[in-house]
């Protein structure tokens, strides 16, 4: 079961990085709904349930030590956000904001990488049901 949702994930994460890639500023967009008290735990609950989801599946994986690594950074990530505050977090997002459309392409590259790579590791083999 939770390999499914961590498909669901992966092809998640990739829709937004396609959107990224034809509209750049719309990862900034994004990102900027979870710059409130409220985004901040909502981001903290989707890491930790991500991570969770990461770790779960990867026993069945194709690449389960690296899913492994994976979920434990991003629990590791939704610890650390209340840690760094919103304010801190608020920098951080109007650095990227001001980065090249260029840059902003590249990195929306990675998240669709990213989300290919965590769908098909736990995507079924063939000769599996």
């Amino acid at each position: 079961m939770a390999r499914w949702f961590v498909v669901a994930w992966g092809a998640l994460f990739m829709c937004v990085g396609f959107w990224a890639l034809i509209q750049p500023r719309g990862l900034v967009e994004f990102a900027d709904l979870f710059l409130t008290s409220t985004g901040l735990w909502v981001a903290v609950a989707l890491r930790l349930v991500v991570g969770v989801l990461l770790w779960a599946s990867a026993g069945g994986s194709r690449t389960p030590r690296v899913l492994k690594v994976l979920g434990a950074l991003f629990v590791f990530s939704a610890f650390a956000l209340p840690v760094v505050g919103l304010e801190r977090m608020q920098r951080i997002a109007d650095w990227g904001a001001g980065l090249d459309d260029q840059v902003l392409r590249a990195v929306s590259l990675l998240v669709i990488g990213l989300g290919g790579f965590i769908a098909w590791s736990v995507l079924p083999r063939k000769s599996e049901p």
